[in-house]
Parts: structure tokens; C-alpha cells; sequence
């Protein structure tokens, strides 16, 4: 068993009460489940994206938001950062109408409870949700190729480091890996939004070859896998990339719209034959060179770097 299956539960509960509160958060760690507790609707719309629970339970009539518990279920499943699998519980203070119970589940809730509960059903159903969006999750993370983006996932970034590797090593070939995070413009901070990388992407599509490998990593962000690539061939990625970028700046200026820059580091190897390195370390040594500029904070498009040279 992994260690996170070793993990209890966690679920984000917000009820109208402190009270009803605190009463539902003992019934629930008694069963075995870790329990956030949420103090109304915008409470628990912040947590729901910042934790990631495996299940959120909601009170029907939770203040904070107009409309309640069904309301902050709408707006947790149009928010593009919210997981999708995750399951939303509406707990109702009396038995509801249909047209209210219809209200919630076409909201995107789950399952629509009752006062008074029956905690024994409820937890059932608690952990058949729970076991399909584990399930959910283990595909994603076996999966090779990212549904939203089209790039590879972690896995697929992982693999394919693998192939380029071994050829590398096989034909004496340079290979090199960048590592890129869109930053705002104003404010130089990470954007890492869907929104804001698929815009990147979009400016950065013809700075990239079609032998280039685009996926991501595993703490979210975008890695280039580049064939036949030492650190000359990397500076020229990266202007072809500055001069995209400034270019879109310049329309966007125009526009009076805030612009997206971006911050590398990367890691080259001349001759991958003549260096005793895996996979996994070269997209580490590239990452650690990102966060060595990141900490130096010297960046104005001048990318932090790691080289081997031929021996």
C-alpha cells in the first residue's frame, strides 16, 4: 500500500452552525476521516482550491454566498482549478422538493441529504465516492498526456527522457532541458493558471522545433526536452522565445493590457555518451538551476544554466 493510500480522507465540511459544525466533525473523525472545517460559503470556496479534499460537504442554507451550499457547489465546479472529480455533498436542514433537490444536482452536486442524517448510509456512499475519484486520479497519473493542454504529464515527461536519453547516449548527441514558468508582466509574479500557460503556450508555439518535448512536471511546471540541443542552442530557443513574447508585449501594450514574460533555467550536455547521468537527473539539475536564478533573482531574460561540455 503507497503511502497515500495510507492517508486518511480529507474533508472540508461547511454548515451553518458552529454547533452543527463541530457535532459533524466528531462523527466524522470518529469514522476515520480527517475534517476541515469551512465558517461559511466564501471560507469554503477558498479552502475547496486550496486543500484538495477527496470530498466537500456542504449546508444547504450556508451563509456567506447568496444561494447557499448550492450556489458555492456552481461556482466550485465552473472554477477551471477545481477538481472536477471531487464529490459535493448538500446536506438540506428538512426533506426538500424535488425541484430543489434538482437544483442541487444540476449545481453539481452529488448527492443531496437530509436532516436528520443517516451517518451509517452516508459514509457508505462517502466512500464509494471517494474510491472513484482515487480511481480518477491514478488514471490521470498514469496517463502519458495531459487532456486540457495537450502536453505530457510528469509520467509522459518521464518517459520521454528515457527515449532521448538512451538515443542521446547511443550517438554521442548534445541534449538539453529548459525549464519555464510564465510570470506576470506587472508584478513579475508566477502565473501558472490554465488561462495564463495556455496563452504562453500559444505565444511560444514558434519558438519551438518539432523535435522539442513540452510537458510538465511534477510541482506544475512547463519543462522542454530539446534533441541536438547544447547551451548555443538553448540561448537561441530563448531569444526566438523573447522576441515572441515582446512582440505580443508590444500589441498588448497597445491594448492597455498587462503583458506575460517568462523565467528559465536550464540544463545542457554536449555528449550525452561521455556524462553518467539518468533521466530523472537531468530534469533535477534543470529545475535546480530554475530555482538557483529564482533565488538570485537576476533574471531580465538571462537564464540561469548548467553545462556539461564534452570531456
Amino acid at each position: 500500500m503507497s503511502e497515500a493510500e495510507k492517508q486518511p480522507p480529507v474533508l472540508l465540511i461547511a454548515t451553518e452552525g458552529e454547533w452543527a459544525g463541530r457535532s459533524f466533525e466528531s462523527v466524522l473523525a470518529s469514522n476515520g476521516y480527517k475534517v476541515l472545517r469551512a465558517e461559511d460559503g466564501r471560507d469554503a470556496l477558498m479552502w475547496a482550491t486550496r486543500v484538495h479534499p477527496d470530498a466537500i460537504l456542504l449546508d444547504e442554507h450556508l451563509a456567506g454566498v447568496p444561494g447557499g451550499g448550492t450556489e458555492v457547489c456552481r461556482r466550485l465546479r465552473e472554477d477551471p482549478e477545481f477538481d472536477v472529480a471531487t464529490p459535493i455533498v448538500i446536506i438540506a436542514s428538512a426533506p426538500s422538493n424535488r425541484s430543489v433537490r434538482s437544483e442541487a444536482l444540476r449545481a453539481g452536486a452529488w448527492l443531496v441529504c437530509t436532516q436528520p442524517l443517516d451517518t451509517e448510509t452516508l459514509f457508505l456512499e462517502l466512500g464509494t465516492f471517494i474510491r472513484a475519484k482515487t480511481a480518477v486520479s491514478n488514471a490521470r497519473a498514469q496517463a502519458l498526456v495531459d487532456s486540457t493542454t495537450g502536453l505530457l504529464t510528469p509520467l509522459g515527461m518521464q518517459r520521454w527522457a528515457e527515449n532521448l536519453t538512451a538515443r542521446a547516449k547511443r550517438n554521442h548527441e548534445s541534449l538539453a532541458c529548459v525549464v519555464l514558468v510564465p510570470v506576470t508582466a506587472s508584478s513579475d509574479a508566477p502565473a501558472t493558471s490554465r488561462d495564463t500557460m495556455q496563452e504562453f503556450l500559444e505565444l511560444a508555439r514558434d519558438a519551438f522545433r518539432r523535435s522539442d518535448v513540452v510537458g510538465f512536471l511534477p510541482d506544475g511546471r512547463l519543462a522542454l526536452l530539446a534533441p541536438n540541443t547544447d547551451t548555443e542552442g538553448v540561448h537561441g530557443f530563448l531569444a526566438r522565445l523573447r522576441a515572441a513574447i515582446t512582440e505580443a508585449q508590444r500589441s498588448k501594450s497597445d491594448k492597455g493590457e498587462s503583458g506575460t514574460t517568462f523565467n528559465a533555467g536550464y540544463w545542457a550536455v554536449d555528449d550525452f555518451a561521455t556524462v553518467k547521468m539518468d533521466p530523472s537527473e537531468l530534469l533535477r539539475r534543470a529545475t535546480d538551476a530554475f530555482e538557483q536564478m529564482n533565488r538570485s533573482r537576476s533574471w531580465s531574460f538571462q537564464p540561469g544554466f548548467g553545462h556539461l561540455p564534452t570531456s
